[in-house]
């Protein structure tokens, strides 16, 4: 199949400022090409100012950013998340916004079920146990007293609580079908006083549930969503799980319930300041320092989204987006699901 023509008297500056996590695809279009591994805040302005094309994973680029872009004309996102992103600043100044929607539901899903049974399973806890120089296993000879809570519940007496049921929300809603979760509730808007067919009050999933995966959208309404009113609502034997975007959960109040007991534990692959290690959120406080150690919790480092599928998909949209861009077929049907903003009007 021939190729379109491609108009050759415009060479494009592809920079890509995150280029540790995602691929970029060969492009048929002329270009020169400027990769970093990773780039800080104070590194973005000098960085994009030859650009005519930037791909972007988390970093915010705002109004700010684009007044020293003068040649920029398309972004590409490749985190699923973009709620840094001001559609309108970008439309009024008639820059394309395209990104890779649901590159990683796949991924995301599964690693879903790799934090459950991680933390239900206190494979971590008992890993450490086994290869610390405490040598607890051979002094304590059994180490289900690791469970100070009594034995951990079986799949099938779970009641899963999703909150946000988008893409992911139904994939982990039929992975957790499948490998035998009793009951699988979907919450509703938090703050509505109706729940839809098919949902539950969100004030009533916190209460009922005994694992609650958080995977909706980081936005203004669902900053803080679950914090210490919520927590307090919670069974002790409720497993709580983060792979939506850190700030979702309140990592302080999080912190808080663990130590205290008051829930069995939580497992996170998100965290509101990344890369995260000691110091860096209450959730990691430095015992060096005498501070306590937050109890029963699984941290996985932002990585579920890692999948030879993800990178595939990643590689493909992005493709789809910026050649679509370039070539002007940006509204053909096979790229306009990439669409955000083009030609001054926002998509999505």
């Amino acid at each position: 199949m021939s190729l379109p023509d491609i108009p050759t008297e415009t060479k494009h500056h592809v920079v890509f400022l995150e280029a540790a996590n995602a691929p970029l695809p060969d492009f048929t279009f002329p270009h020169t090409y400027r990769r970093h591994t990773q780039t800080q805040l104070h590194e973005v302005v000098e960085r994009i100012k030859d650009a005519t094309v930037l791909v972007v994973g988390v970093i915010a680029i705002t109004a700010e950013h684009l007044d020293h872009a003068p040649k920029l004309q398309c972004i590409a996102i490749t985190a699923t998340g973009c709620e840094w992103l001001d559609r309108r600043v970008f439309a009024e100044r008639g820059i394309t916004v395209v990104n890779c929607p649901q590159s990683n539901v796949e991924a995301v899903g599964e690693h879903f079920l790799s934090l459950y049974f991680s933390a239900r399973k206190k494979v971590v806890e008992v890993h450490n146990a086994i290869t610390g120089p405490e040598k607890q296993w051979l002094k304590d000879v059994s180490l289900t007293p690791l469970w100070g809570q009594g034995a951990p519940l079986s799949c099938q007496q779970e009641i899963l609580g999703i909150i946000g049921y988008g893409a992911l929300g139904r994939n982990i809603h039929t992975l957790a079908k499948a490998v035998g979760f009793g009951q699988v509730v979907i919450a509703e808007r938090k703050g509505q006083s109706t729940a839809r067919d098919g949902r539950v009050l969100f004030e009533d999933l916190i209460k009922d549930a005994t694992t609650i995966v958080v995977c909706c959208p980081k936005d203004p309404e669902t900053l803080g969503l679950i914090s210490e009113p919520e927590l307090h609502l919670m069974k002790r034997e409720t497993l709580l799980i983060n792979i939506s975007r850190g700030g979702v959960v309140c990592e302080q109040a999080l912190a808080t319930a663990l130590k205290e007991g008051r829930i069995f534990g939580a497992a996170v692959d998100v965290l509101e300041t990344e890369p995260g290690g000691v110091g860096t959120t209450p959730l990691l406080p430095d015992i060096t320092k005498g501070e306590e150690k937050v109890p029963n919790l699984t941290i996985s480092g932002h990585v579920a989204w890692f999948s030879q599928k993800t990178v595939e998909n990643l590689k493909r949209l992005l493709k789809l987006g910026i050649e679509g861009y370039v070539l002007d077929s940006l509204l053909d049907p096979s790229s306009k699901p990439t669409v955000l903003v083009h030609k001054g009007k926002v998509w999505r």
